[in-house]
């Protein structure tokens, strides 16, 4: 998906914007921040999004670099060799926030095809939108992003569209999603949905007017920037636009004014000040890649009263962010930014600064003596292998930093392609008798292998035997090959949001499938291809096998993968999963 904030000014509309007022929006809704009320934060306490910086923050290495990378596309995009353009986006290319209740009309969103995908793209975006409350006058930016962020106080849901529009009565959009528990939410879409190119919710990252007139914003603040780099993903991010090989900051990269900064001996705006403030504070967060360097603020349509015009003093908001020159106004200091490291987590406030790492699993892990673990934690392409006995996998096309089904510990997330998963790097031979053990989460309905062992680390291999799969409904199911297909299947689906361990074992006296530390499944069939081979996670080869989902590859969340060369017993089992609480 393109970046959902783009620039307002065009080259050849510069000079007419230089010259005009402030261009008044129409400001009619009764459903939107400043009309309805709603919790200051929606999200979980320990969201990354509220979290204050402290006084010291560690500086990535080519943070001077990448500052320079940023003022210089200030300069080059809509601003002058001598003045950086850093705009606010209102009007045009900003979220409409809405705030809804479960007396609103109801919908069921649907995707419409705005991009020419293939058949069968928006079943997971469908599912997703149903049973949606909408206010009766929710309007979406007027811009060609057309975005809005729909939060139900009711419910604790928020929805969010990309290309949203009302045909014959019925709602679409062209890309979205929804988070079912934002109080549970750190603030993140899984699975590649959502509207920011960072995964990001904007209704956690956008400005509101109400924080602007106030003079103080309490939350981390989003900025698009022309160039991201590529191929590279910071956290909170969970998937990225980026598009630059050189040095430039990633999408989710956090930003932020040096606390000895001394704000009030610089003369900015009023605007330009609340900004610095929270760039000093909570922090700014790279969101997507854009036509300028452009924040957000909450779009006017949505609103009740519209005061951009009082709070950018009849300018347009680029203008305020220089300031005005003849009273002595300096520009938004862009030049002192300090560019943190790569995946900086802020320690949640909740814990008194520290994070609280569940440590009790990986321990009882380690004392079933695995052999193979990988925690999935990684920051590279290396899946690295905690067993000890030097089983690492690679990681291809997968979403780090993802959150994690363990305390303290990340996910990988995979996109249900044949691009998408974790392999074994080298080749290995398992036992006769055997134990395989991942953690999922998941709201597809498209199915999907989890884990599996085949000839080949990529695509389908000829040799595909002890898959663990989800099928179209989210039921579980473990199967082995020797002359024929022999699977054992759960009774329930598990394609609900949340996550569960799955695992699965073998043994001369049959084989058993386990959920969230139970049994739910066994046989007394037995028997797997012979042959050397890699473990996998994220799909593979499943023609031909028992309720045969739609893909062979799984769309969501995995953790904490493991091989062991025996069966775990029943109460093993049991004890992991109840290490993991």
């Amino acid at each position: 998906m393109t970046s959902l904030i783009r620039t307002l000014l065009t080259a050849a509309g510069v000079l007419a914007l230089l010259l005009a007022p402030v261009a008044p929006a129409s400001a009619k809704s009764r459903s939107g921040s400043d009309s309805r009320p709603y919790p200051a934060r929606v999200f979980a306490a320990t969201s990354p999004l509220y979290q204050k910086l402290p006084a010291a923050t560690p500086a990535a290495p080519d943070s001077t670099q990448l500052i320079a990378s940023l003022n210089a596309q200030a300069h080059k995009y809509y601003g002058t060799p001598t003045d950086a353009n850093v705009n606010i986006n209102t009007n045009r290319f900003s979220p409409a926030l809405y705030v809804a209740n479960n007396s609103d009309p109801v919908f069921d969103i649907t995707g419409w095809n705005c991009q020419r995908k293939w058949d069968g793209w928006d079943t997971d975006l469908n599912r997703q939108l149903r049973n949606i409350h909408v206010p009766a006058d929710l309007q979406p930016d007027q811009s060609t992003d057309g975005s809005v962020s729909i939060y139900n106080v009711d419910t604790h849901e928020l929805v969010e569209l990309w290309k949203a529009r009302k045909t014959d009565g019925r709602w679409q959009a062209c890309w979205g999603g929804r988070i079912a528990r934002t109080d549970q939410s750190r603030g993140t879409f899984g699975n590649y949905y959502g509207v920011s190119a960072s995964g990001l919710a904007l209704w956690g990252l956008t400005i509101r007017q109400q924080e602007l007139l106030d003079g103080h914003i309490n939350h981390v603040i989003n900025l698009a920037i022309p160039l991201t780099k590529r191929n590279t993903i910071s956290w909170p991010a969970n998937r990225t636009d980026g598009n630059s090989p050189g040095t430039q900051l990633a999408v989710g990269q956090m930003l932020r004014l040096p606390a000895s900064l001394d704000l009030s001996k610089l003369k900015l705006s009023p605007a330009a000040r609340t900004v610095a403030r929270a760039a000093q504070e909570y922090g700014v967060v790279i969101s997507d890649t854009s036509g300028s360097v452009a924040f957000a603020a909450e779009n006017p349509i949505a609103l009740a009263h519209n005061a951009y015009s009082t709070i950018f003093r009849d300018r347009w908001p680029f203008l305020e962010m220089t300031g005005i020159k003849g009273r002595g106004e300096v520009p938004f200091p862009l030049d002192k930014l300090v560019a943190l490291p790569l995946d900086y987590q802020v320690p949640p406030a909740a814990s008194g600064g520290k994070v609280t790492v569940n440590t009790a699993y990986a321990a009882a892990v380690k004392k079933a003596r695995p052999d193979l673990h990988w925690r999935l934690a990684d920051t590279g392409s290396v899946a690295t292998d905690a067993s000890g006995r030097g089983r690492a996998g690679t990681l291809v096309g997968v979403t780090r930093h993802a959150a994690g089904a363990i305390r303290g510990n990340t996910a990988i997330q995979t996109d249900g392609d044949p691009t998408s998963g974790a392999y074994q790097s080298a080749k290995s031979t398992p036992s006769a008798s055997f134990s395989l053990q991942v953690w999922f989460r998941t709201t597809t309905t498209a199915g999907g292998k989890l884990a599996g062992f085949e000839n080949v680390q990529t695509g389908k291999g000829s040799r595909a035997d002890r898959s663990l799969y989800l099928t179209n409904s989210g039921r579980l199911v473990f199967g082995t090959y020797r002359t024929t297909i022999r699977t054992v299947t759960g009774p329930k689906s598990y394609n609900d949001g949340r996550w569960h361990q799955a695992t699965a074992t073998q043994a001369p006296g049959g084989t058993k499938l386990y959920v969230d530390g139970a049994l739910v499944a066994s046989t007394t069939l037995t028997g797997a291809q012979p042959g050397d081979g890699y473990w996998r996670i994220g799909g593979g080869n499943l023609d031909g096998w028992p309720s045969q989902p739609t893909s062979a590859y799984f769309a969501g969340s995995l953790d904490e993968f493991a091989y062991y060369a025996t069966a775990l017993s029943a109460g093993t089992i049991a004890a992991q999963f109840k290490a993991a609480a």
